[in-house]
């Protein structure tokens, strides 16, 4: 029964809605159903390996059934209830996104993305704090001082100069990393002087990655604005991108303590010596004397990575290597270390970084151009209002989504039919199986023979039991209590006080699953078991069968074959009550075609 509503469930969420063009194949109810629907469901389901191929003619009663136990759902109202129009309003939910996003425009971010990616650039920044949300004369005075210090390092500032007896005015360009020594807000400026090192996409907030990617070598960016405040750079560098694959060995020591630091040196140089002039394993040197315990199990190996990211001069020194070179002991704010270079290799291409950029695009802040692009095309497209906000045009694309796309509308229309043929299966036969005694009872006795076991089984109860009081108790009330009623009742009388005095297992067990069961249940005296210490007193109540007797002995087949039954039952019903009329002539071309 499973591969059989499998079956029909992978038939029912195929479907697809053609169009109004094609032929007729057949009415149901009055309905036309057309030729090409059943043409795609025919050819899609041969395509799928782990399918059992089936002839046309198979198919086709298929299909047919799955139409009908559609339209009864419809005729019994199951498509306006809430449960349904919410479950299918999530599965759109989930469809739509793709289609409310210019995806042009993001395939084009992705490309630009690594052709920028290809290169990384060294930059020096000034920044002048200003919060998104500042009023306008804080904005305006923000505003205003990084105006004044980017003329400063462009175009320069007036000073008198004097030549001979003559004095002239010239203007005096800043040096760029003095001044954001001088006036740059950034926290680290005089530190750093306001070098950030290099620069590559997704590293920096999208504003300054692209104000330092379109400006020349060498030349000052733009003003450009961050949620921190306003920014120059200016770009110093350029280099095609690198990444290697190197190890290391550290030992950490905190910063500032000078003996620490003398003891880390005199240990890592001799474990340089053993790498070096004892060529000892570099490796196994790792593994053993690494503090970075994340690397050193691993044999000291930190992966692929590029510039940036790493702490300097890690970086200088490790990119500074040749393949295979051991690097002499150097100190980092982490430590002491010693760093091996395995292999190194540019950018990897395209494709195989496309998902991995596409997956930051969409994370990143320039979905924004992406987003406004598609707004754009949208109003440009139905011609919307120039005064309807982003959300109310956004709004109106998505309830057009199904107008423009024929593969959304077939996908929704799969949904809307999927949903359907499981909710009036599950009424119409799953539940009614599973819920049905009676009728299950009846089946059961009149196809009693269908039901052979090859061997007897012990059917009954496993008593575990603390002591001897709770087991008799326990055995006297499995043996005359309704078995449903067992546990409930074992918890009244025995295992009270929140303590299981007692466990109890209920059900049909073949020779071989339990050693309990077959030594107690089965009476198998060769069988070696020995209770539990929690649970010292073991008893069987039950009886060996040969057979089931009732259905709740094969319950599971018993349920599955009644399904089939009332499934059968119920097409022949369907068809019945809903009229099906083939076009004999669609259907013959349909044949000769395939």
């Amino acid at each position: 029964m499973k591969k059989t509503i499998l079956s029909i469930l992978l038939l029912g969420t195929c479907l697809l809605c053609f169009s109004q063009t094609d032929q007729v194949l057949m009415t149901i109810n009055g309905k036309d159903v057309m030729a090409s629907e059943f043409v795609y469901i025919y050819e899609k389901n041969n395509q799928e390996t782990n399918l059992e191929k089936k002839t046309m003619e198979e198919y086709l009663d298929l299909f047919i059934n799955f139409k009908l136990k559609v339209t009864e759902a419809i005729a019994q109202g199951i498509d306006t209830t809430e449960a349904f129009l919410k479950e299918l309003a999530g599965y759109r939910a989930q469809a739509t996104p793709k289609y409310l996003q210019d995806n042009q425009a993001i395939d084009s971010l992705v490309v630009l993305s690594y052709n920028r990616m290809a290169k990384i650039r060294k930059a020096s920044h000034i920044a002048v704090q200003c919060p998104m949300d500042a009023d306008s004369a804080t904005t305006a005075m923000a505003r205003a001082r990084i105006d004044s210090i980017r003329e400063r390092v462009t175009v320069g500032v007036p000073i008198m100069i004097k030549h001979g007896r003559k004095t002239v005015i010239e203007n005096k360009v800043e040096d760029f990393n003095e001044a954001a020594t001088l006036y740059s807000e950034e926290p680290s400026a005089k530190q750093t002087r306001g070098e950030l090192g290099w620069i590559q996409p997704f590293r920096f907030v999208y504003p300054f990655e692209d104000a330092v990617y379109t400006t020349p070598v060498g030349e000052v960016t733009h003003i450009f604005r961050s949620p921190y405040g306003f920014h120059i750079a200016k770009v110093q560098e350029e280099r095609d991108y690198e990444e290697i694959h190197a190890a290391h060995i550290m030992k950490m020591t905190p910063m500032g303590d000078l003996q620490r630091m003398a003891e880390a040196n005199v240990v890592m140089d001799s474990i340089y010596e053993l790498a070096i002039l004892d060529s000892a394993d570099f490796a196994s040197l790792a593994q053993t004397n690494s503090d970075d315990r994340g690397s050193a199990t691993r044999g000291g190996d930190l992966g692929w990575f590029g510039r940036g990211a790493m702490v300097q001069p890690f970086e200088d020194i490790t990119f500074g290597l040749e393949i295979g070179q051991i690097s002499k002991p150097f100190q980092t704010r982490f430590g002491v270390h010693i760093s091996k270079l395995y292999e190194r290799r540019g950018i990897q291409p395209l494709d195989s970084l496309r998902g991995q950029i596409l997956r930051q695009v969409q994370r990143d802040q320039r979905m924004q151009i992406a987003e406004k692009s598609f707004i754009d095309k949208t109003r440009a497209e139905y011609n919307l209002p120039t005064d309807m906000n982003d959300n109310e045009v956004k709004a109106y694309a998505d309830a057009h989504l199904e107008e423009k796309y024929e593969d959304l509308r077939n996908l929704v229309n799969e949904y809307h039919d999927g949903i359907l043929l499981f909710d009036v299966s599950l009424r119409e036969v799953w539940d009614k199986a599973n819920q049905d005694v009676e009728g299950l009872t009846a089946y059961f006795k009149e196809h009693k023979k269908d039901y052979v076991w090859e061997e007897p089984r012990f059917k009954g109860h496993m008593i575990y039991a603390k002591n001897e009081t709770a087991a008799k108790v326990a055995k006297q009330i499995v043996k005359t209590a309704n078995p449903d009623s067992v546990m409930s009742y074992l918890n009244q009388r025995v295992n009270v006080d929140s303590i299981m005095y007692v466990r109890v297992e209920r059900g049909i067990w073949t020779l071989g699953k339990n050693a309990a069961v077959d030594k107690l249940g089965f009476k198998q005296q060769n069988i070696e078991y020995t209770p539990s210490e929690e649970y010292p007193i073991v008893i069987a109540v039950g009886k060996i069968i040969k057979a089931p007797q009732v259905y709740t002995d094969e319950r599971g087949k018993v349920v599955t074959d009644y399904q089939d039954f009332l499934e059968k039952a119920w097409i022949t019903k369907l068809r019945e009550k809903y009229p099906v009329h083939i076009n004999q002539e669609v259907w013959e071309q349909i044949k000769t075609a395939n």
